[in-house]
């Protein structure tokens, strides 16, 4: 019985045992179907995701590309509003009726321009491709670009506009000038447009820390001030306060929030405080990078508070006296020949002997051969086949103290973020970018070039400056203009001299038809050529201050960089057409002042001077080569006369070895 009792007892326990493994069992298949479901909705959810996220990105993009094409695609025309119209008004023979009219247009323009700009801004801030570009840039020059503009924005009112600049401000700065002006200009613009009459007051100070200045600006109106309850929302995209009381006052709602984006990017701070009803003050903090312990001074106070700033600094630019440096020999190496010839026209009036070649490979080969010794070498970054800072690197692995001493200093119209320092670390002594400035490029030479002990070597024997020969010429072609070219800033750059500019001018003429015949043939293959192609005839053209042109080749450029093929597609042919046209216009324009300035006659270019000119050309002495051309050039001849343009087109291809085998047989 007992026996009996104990099986049965056995079998319950082992019935419950296998009810428990059976209630586990079920448990883990639950679990494990609640894994795999879990699992498979996680991977779904993950996908989904990612579908999402690609598409968000795509979506972006498409709206980036959108506004980018967009922009480019009103500005173009709206800057031929603007600059055709502000040429217009500058004429003496408008009527009174007409000249009103046609300031409405300047003005709208001018308001519709700083519209899509703001909504460019934002939307690049927002996509995350808003990027800082820091450069060296003078204080004095930005301040009085932004108080000239806002004074303008506020002479119809009876508005007083005060300026209180500290005197411990330096003259130059490293960062990013445009924002900076931007986020003075935006507060500034508020300032006036809110206030219908009182004060407008602008103070500018500055605090040093080791490299660092941080720049203030208060900028205090007396206008109608910000209630309280907006001030929660006042930096906020597309806001504007009391819209239904300012409906009359213009603008995006874009302009605070792009302030307060831009401050915070640079690492500083901006705050306010206002009166509903008795006006605004704005406090703005800005760090920048110190470049120079000099400071701007009394007199600069005065001349920016007197609005006469914009005076001095063209009269300085023009007439600044730039030191004579006969003793010295510089090579010039840049892919496109009307950037050489830019360059050259630049440094004339220091009267060096200058040497050009048009690629790395040739500039490596001059410090080879040592025939000629350099003081300096100004190099091009972007060309093709070696760039510069590859034919830098092996101009120092040549392992001589010359090759390695030399001072090498980048021209580039790439100035972007960091491009400096990268130059600096891969064997250049200095940066200066295109445009050239004269300025800039004037501290470069008496930096890397100028030799006091040379001097006082030739004191009493350097020869003055020689002044401009086109005196008594007929340029009226010249100053009458043309589409797409601002003439009087070429000018303005070349510092007054008429020949220079007109030699540019020639040079793009010549030369910039090759680079157009290239991009013709663009295809996703060849876009890496075709970048340095557009790059080519960016540079050259804002040299001769074809900015719209200019423009369009940096957004090619850009697309070409970026790989977006259908924007080229879509964009180059127009750039081809209008450089042609504008290459057009030019020949036309240097045919009617040869044909105002006609030259002596003779009967064929003179023996004595093509000899020269050979033997110049054997010497690689280039003030001789130039010396030799002019000479020919000053007559039309009988016969012969393709000769001397033949060895024009030549001599600015540098091709010296053809004209010396010519002028021999």
């Amino acid at each position: 019985m007992s026996e009996k009792k104990s099986t049965e007892d056995t079998i319950e326990s082992l019935q419950l045992q296998i009810k428990k493994l059976s209630r586990v069992i079920r448990t883990q298949e639950k679990r494990i179907a609640w894994n795999e479901t879990l699992a498979t909705s996680r991977s779904s959810i993950s996908e989904m995701l990612k579908t999402a996220l690609i598409k968000a990105q795509e979506a972006s993009q498409t709206k980036t590309n959108f506004l980018a094409n967009m922009s480019h695609e009103i500005r173009t025309p709206l800057n031929a509003v603007i600059g055709l119209s502000e040429l217009v008004l500058e004429t003496d023979d408008l009527g009174d009726e007409s000249r009103f009219r046609l300031e409405q247009i300047h003005n709208a323009g001018e308001t519709l321009l700083s519209t899509v700009n703001d909504i460019l801004d934002i939307s690049k801030i927002e996509a995350g491709k808003f990027d800082l570009i820091p450069v060296e840039y003078e204080l004095a020059s930005m301040i009085n670009d932004t108080i000239t503009q806002s004074f303008l924005h506020g002479r119809e009112k009876p508005i007083k506009f005060e300026i209180n600049i500290s005197e411990q401000l330096p003259t130059h700065l490293l960062g990013d000038e445009l924002r900076v002006k931007q986020i003075l200009n935006n507060l500034l613009s508020n300032a006036f447009k809110y206030t219908v009459e009182g004060t407008v007051e602008l103070t500018i100070e500055c605090e040093r820390e080791d490299d660092e200045v941080r720049l203030t600006f208060i900028i205090k109106d007396t206008g109608i001030g910000i209630r309280k309850e907006s001030m929660g929302i006042l930096f906020t995209d597309y806001s504007q306060m009391d819209m239904a009381a300012n409906r009359k006052i213009e603008g995006t709602g874009l302009g605070l929030s792009i302030t307060k984006r831009l401050t915070v990017l640079m690492n500083g701070t901006i705050t306010v405080e206002s009166n509903f009803g008795k006006g605004s003050t704005f406090i703005v903090r800005i760090p920048q990078k110190s470049v120079t312990m000099n400071t701007i001074g009394k007199e600069v106070i005065e001349s920016l508070k007197s609005f006469h700033y914009s005076e001095h600094k063209r009269q300085r630019d023009v007439s600044f006296s730039r030191i004579s440096l006969p003793y010295a020999r510089v090579l010039i190496v840049d892919d496109v020949v009307t950037n050489l010839d830019v360059a050259k026209g630049l440094m004339k009036p220091y009267h060096m002997q200058i040497d050009c070649v048009t690629s790395g490979i040739e500039a490596i080969e001059a410090m080879h051969d040592e025939r000629v010794r350099y003081n300096a070498i100004f190099m091009d970054h972007m060309m093709p086949g070696m760039d510069g800072i590859e034919a830098a690197r092996r101009i120092r692995e040549i392992g001589t103290n010359y090759a390695k001493r030399i001072p090498i200093i980048a021209l580039t119209a790439n100035a972007i973020v960091g491009n400096e320092e990268m130059f600096l670390s891969n064997g250049f002594q200095a940066f200066i970018p295109k445009p050239i400035e004269v300025t800039h490029l004037d501290t470069v030479i008496r930096e890397w070039i100028r030799d006091k002990n040379q001097e006082n070597l030739l004191a009493g024997t350097l020869d003055p400056s020689e002044a401009s020969n086109t005196e008594g010429k007929n340029l009226q072609a010249l100053y009458k203009g043309i589409d797409g070219l601002d003439v009087r800033k070429g000018i303005k750059r070349f510092t007054g001299d008429n020949d220079a500019y007109l030699d540019v001018l020639r040079s793009f003429a010549r030369n910039t038809a090759p680079l157009l015949n290239a991009t013709k043939e663009v295809s996703e293959d060849n876009l890496k050529d075709y970048t340095t192609t557009v790059h080519g005839i960016k540079g050259s053209s804002r040299s001769i201050c074809a900015d719209e042109i200019a423009d369009m080749a940096e957004a090619l450029e850009s697309a070409a960089t970026l790989g977006n093929f259908k924007y080229i597609e879509t964009h180059n042919l127009r750039l081809i057409e209008k450089t042609q046209k504008l290459i057009s216009d030019i020949d036309k324009m240097i045919i009617e002042i040869d044909e105002d300035n006609q030259k002596p006659k003779k009967d064929q270019p003179d023996k004595d001077v093509l000899d020269k000119l050979r033997e110049a050309c054997i010497k690689y002495e280039m003030n001789e080569v130039d010396a030799a051309l002019e000479e020919l050039e000053t007559y039309d001849y009988e016969t012969g006369g393709y000769l001397v343009t033949w060895l024009r087109d030549n001599v600015e291809k540098m091709n010296f070895d053809e004209i010396v085998e010519e002028l021999t047989l």
